[in-house]
C-alpha cells in the first residue's frame, strides 16, 4: 500500500439476509476528500460501520494510514473522527458527561476547541443527550468528531436535520479542517451541495454496489447532455453514449463529451447545445439504470 493512501478498501463485502454491500474498492490519498452519495438503503451507513469496525467485513481488507485496520484499531481511532449515531447508547448522559467520557480516550482532546464549538453551535452541555433534537444530536456528534484533532474525518449524514445556519457553520469548519496538512474527509450525504463545496472525489452507491468513483473535476469535464437534430448510426453504437432521449431536440447523455463531439464532427453534425451534468443527474442516471437492469432480470 502507498504511503500516500489514508484509506484503502480492497474487495470489501458484507452480507445480510436481504442486503449485500460490495465488493467495494476505494482509495483516498492524503489531503483529499470523498463524498459518497446514494439513496436511503444504498449501503452508506453499512460502509461507515465497516470503516469504524462496528461491523466486520465478510471478505476483503481495510487499511488506514498504510496499516491493516483490524490489527491497529486503537492506534487508528486516535487519528479518526467519526460522526454517525455512535453515542445513542449513552443517551442517559448529559452532553458534558459524554464529553468527559469520550475525551478520556483521546490524549489529544482539545478542551478549548470543545468549549468554542459549544458556543458556536449554541449547545447546552447540561442537557441530556437523549432529550436533544435530532439536529442538536448531529451537532454534538460533529463537535465530538473534531475535538481530538484527527487526521481523517468519517461523517455519516452529519447535517441531516440540522438548521440552515449550523449547516453553514459545519461547512466552514470542514473547510478549515481540510486546510490542515494531510487531512482527509469521507462524507456520506444526501446534500449534494456538501459534495459540490467540500469534496474532491465522488462515489455513488446503489443497492450495495459502488457504481461510480472518480475525481469531481473529471466528472464535470466529461459528463454532459448534447442536443442534436439527428443521431448518426455511429453515435448509437458509441461506447460513450449512455442514453438517448427521443425528444425534440434529441438529447445524448455521455461520459466523454469530447469523444462524442469528435464523432459528431466526423458525421458532419454539430450539437446545438451542450449542458454539463449535475451530481443529482449523475445519481439519478445510475439509479434508473440499475432499476432497469433489475426489472429486465
Amino acid at each position: 500500500m502507498s504511503d500516500h493512501l489514508v484509506v484503502e478498501l480492497n474487495n470489501v463485502k458484507k452480507s445480510f439476509k436481504k442486503f449485500t454491500l460490495g465488493p467495494v474498492n476505494l482509495t483516498l490519498e492524503k489531503g483529499f476528500s470523498l463524498g459518497i452519495a446514494g439513496a436511503n438503503g444504498s449501503g452508506k451507513s453499512t460502509l461507515f460501520r465497516l470503516l469504524v469496525n462496528i461491523l466486520q467485513a465478510d471478505e476483503g481488507t481495510i487499511h488506514f494510514f498504510g496499516k491493516f485496520a483490524a490489527a491497529s484499531e486503537s492506534q487508528h481511532k486516535q487519528n479518526i473522527g467519526f460522526s454517525g449515531e455512535l453515542v445513542e447508547a449513552f443517551s442517559h448522559l448529559t452532553i458534558k458527561e459524554l464529553a468527559s467520557y469520550i475525551s478520556y480516550w483521546y490524549p489529544h482532546w482539545d478542551h478549548e476547541k470543545y468549549s468554542y464549538f459549544l458556543r458556536r453551535y449554541l449547545i447546552d452541555e447540561k442537557e441530556k443527550f437523549g432529550k436533544c433534537s435530532k439536529g442538536t444530536k448531529k451537532k454534538v456528534e460533529f463537535i465530538f468528531s473534531l475535538c481530538h484533532n484527527p487526521d481523517l474525518l468519517l461523517l455519516d449524514e452529519p447535517s441531516a436535520g440540522v438548521d440552515i445556519s449550523s449547516q453553514k457553520k459545519m461547512k466552514e469548519d470542514l473547510v478549515a479542517f481540510m486546510e490542515g496538512e494531510g487531512k482527509c474527509l469521507v462524507i456520506a450525504t444526501h446534500n449534494v451541495a456538501e459534495i459540490e463545496s467540500l469534496c474532491d472525489f465522488i462515489a455513488v452507491l446503489h443497492n450495495g454496489s459502488l457504481l461510480y468513483h472518480d475525481n469531481k473535476d473529471s466528472f464535470y469535464e466529461n459528463w454532459a447532455w448534447l442536443w442534436v437534430d439527428n443521431v448518426p448510426e455511429s453515435i448509437l453504437k458509441h461506447p460513450n453514449t449512455l442514453k438517448i432521449t427521443h425528444s425534440s431536440p434529441i438529447q445524448i447523455l455521455t461520459d466523454n463529451v469530447q469523444a462524442i463531439e469528435n464523432e459528431l464532427m466526423q458525421e458532419s453534425a454539430t450539437p446545438s447545445q451542450i449542458q454539463r451534468l449535475s451530481i443529482e443527474e449523475l445519481i439519478e442516471y445510475f439509479s434508473e439504470n440499475e432499476c432497469t437492469k433489475e426489472t429486465s432480470e
